[in-house]
């Protein structure tokens, strides 16, 4: 008899074994990749941002920019070496009372804790509405504010836990 070491039947089983590895690691890839996209397609994204400086209706908002919720996971004010728990319209009216009341036609919303920001949501975190001195009054403020090292810190995650930090500094939030 003759001993073949290669015989139709080992090659037909080899293959048979290549084919389900290379099945196997296209299936993980495939399976990373739908990962990836299903969080890519519920990722927040924060931003600060100034509208209408130098004009009436002045307006420092907080917008998602993202394609997925935000969870607020805390605010923080930095200032002068000391945190402060709370959000900038709050540290503002305590910190400085004085100067937040000579400005009349200002509104503000809040940010906290556990506070949830939908997809393409804006809010106007400090507004003036319809007063060129006023508005001018508050970008004043806020710029010596900013240069005595104020700083806001913004910790929110998106629905799969990842998380970020927004800062008062930066236009780009951090991963976390």
């Amino acid at each position: 008899m003759h001993n073949k070491t290669w015989n139709s039947d080992k090659i037909v089983s080899a293959s048979a074994i290549l084919i389900s590895l290379m099945t196997l690691f296209v299936s993980l890839y495939q399976t990373a990749m739908i990962r990836k996209q299903q969080r890519l397609s519920v990722l927040p994204y924060l931003s600060l941002g100034n509208y209408n400086t130098g004009g009436p209706n002045y307006k420092l908002v907080l917008k998602n920019d993202g394609i997925g919720p935000a969870f607020i996971e805390s605010v923080e004010i930095v200032y002068k070496g000391k945190k402060y728990p709370y959000d900038l319209p709050v540290f503002m009216s305590k910190s400085m009372p004085d100067s937040i009341k000579k400005i009349k036609r200002m509104s503000h919303s809040n940010i906290y804790e556990g506070q949830m920001i939908p997809a393409g949501t804006t809010i106007p975190l400090l507004a003036i509405h319809n007063s060129r001195e006023d508005a001018d009054k508050l970008v004043i403020l806020l710029r010596s504010l900013k240069k005595e090292g104020l700083q806001l810190h913004i910790i929110y995650r998106s629905v799969y836990e990842e998380r970020w930090r927004l800062s008062f500094d930066s236009t780009i939030p951090e991963k976390l």
